[in-house]
């Protein structure tokens, strides 16, 4: 990777460079659109580096499309079955949103944007209901929009949808040209220019016949980019090979040009973010632990100590698991010691600790979030630990786990 660094600076780059482009491009796998008129600063730095920064992209699998007013990075595609499961609505509506705004003048009031989304729905023989969960749905799918820069509110805000009882008094901005944008790259076509693969009918099909980079090397450190771990269990025999033999050269060279840390085992891999940039936007959208309101400190904190129950007393993995240095537990043993740690840890919430059920949902999207955890499903689930969950411990203070925003918290500590 240096020698790359070297050709597309033309010469040895400084520190201060390198660390420009490798701030930039952790920047740009989070935010993977840059627009015009608010990110007119992060557009100009790309533009300046735009050589360094592709290359370090192409190394990850990312493609990079640099405009006068629109940076737009295109993320390799996950294979179809690591994607999460669960249905998402906004989804749907985002796709019909896309579908119908090729139609619609430069300038459009939402209402009408709205009724012909609805309208596009109708005729695909989606139920249009204009539930409180529905114009939820619609709402997302337009603010992601917005943030990717297609929709501008002119005057008002899409969340308006939301308290209006007729036409919301919002005026939209299209920017027809970025419409292209938000399709993947190289989706197979048929003979007459159509999609091989219908989404709306087999989106696993599409996922699955969307290319993947051919270089294993490139699949695996976009693998790294993209994921908090990286299974040795979930790579196909070729990964394997590179994985064992290559990794530890090759993977450190694009976590240099990240500006972060390879960490390897045998069971997997990770990218370790530095602590001096720990609380910048970096890679992804996860962080494990971390912080939101509403409860999370009781759920973080159960989750630390449930990660030390099931290390230490859970059953080792064998065929049923995803790997044999896997532990894990039957779905009942989770909730009843989560019921346990409830009535010692007086300073959990209180939803939480009557109901142990509940909290053992919000553990599992926690740690399914950063894939450390997989939940076999049978006559009776059973959860199965990532040996990367060992990574984490947790030194538990009952004076600090009073705030119910976590503004406290519990000292957390890596082992690794």
């Amino acid at each position: 990777m240096s020698g790359a660094r070297d050709g597309v600076f033309g010469r040895r780059p400084t520190e201060d460079e390198q660390e420009a482009v490798a701030a930039l491009v952790r920047r740009l796998r989070v935010q993977t659109w840059l627009v015009g008129g608010r990110d007119d600063e992060l557009i100009e730095a790309v533009h300046r580096h735009a050589g360094a920064v592709r290359a370090v992209l192409e190394s990850v699998g990312c493609m990079l499309t640099v405009g006068p007013d629109l940076v737009r990075v295109h993320v390799p595609v996950e294979p179809a079955g690591l994607m999460p499961g669960g249905d998402a609505p906004q989804g749907v509506w985002f796709w019909l949103t896309v579908a119908v705004l090729e139609g619609v003048p430069p300038r459009v009031p939402l209402g009408q944007v709205v009724g012909a989304v609805r309208a596009a729905a109708q005729e695909a023989e989606i139920p249009v209901t204009q539930s409180q969960p529905e114009l939820r749905a619609l709402v997302t799918a337009l603010r992601m929009l917005c943030q990717r820069g297609v929709l501008e509110e002119v005057e008002g805000r899409v969340e308006e949808l939301m308290n209006a009882d007729g036409d919301p008094a919002v005026l939209l901005k299209v920017h027809h040209a970025r419409l292209l944008h938000l399709l993947p790259r190289s989706v197979p076509l048929d003979e007459e220019g159509q999609w091989t693969v219908d989404p709306a009918r087999d989106p696993g099909g599409w996922l699955r016949s969307l290319p993947r980079p051919g270089d294993e090397a490139v699949r695996v450190c976009g693998m790294l980019a993209s994921r908090a771990v990286v299974h040795v269990c979930d790579l196909d025999e070729a990964e394997q090979q590179w994985f064992s033999t290559r990794l530890a050269r090759e993977g450190s060279r694009v976590a240099e040009a990240l500006g972060l840390y390879l960490e390897h085992r045998l069971e997997g891999a990770a990218l370790v973010v530095p602590e001096e940039i720990s609380d910048a936007r970096v890679l992804g959208p996860f962080r494990f632990p971390h912080r939101q309101q509403g409860g999370s400190g009781t759920v973080r904190h159960a989750t630390l100590l449930l990660i030390d129950y099931l290390a230490g007393e859970g059953q080792r993995g064998g065929a049923a698991a995803p790997g044999e240095n896997w532990c894990g537990a039957a779905a009942s043993s989770v909730v009843r010691r989560l019921g346990e740690l409830a009535v010692r840890h007086t300073g959990w919430r209180g939803e939480y600790r009557q109901r142990p059920e509940l909290l053992a949902g919000q553990v599992r999207t926690l740690l399914e979030e950063a894939d450390l955890l997989r939940v076999g499903a049978g006559y009776e689930d059973w959860w199965w630990l990532s040996p990367a969950a060992a990574r984490w411990t947790v030194v538990a203070h009952d004076g600090l786990l009073t705030d119910p925003l976590d503004r406290a918290g519990t000292e957390t500590r890596w082992t690794g």
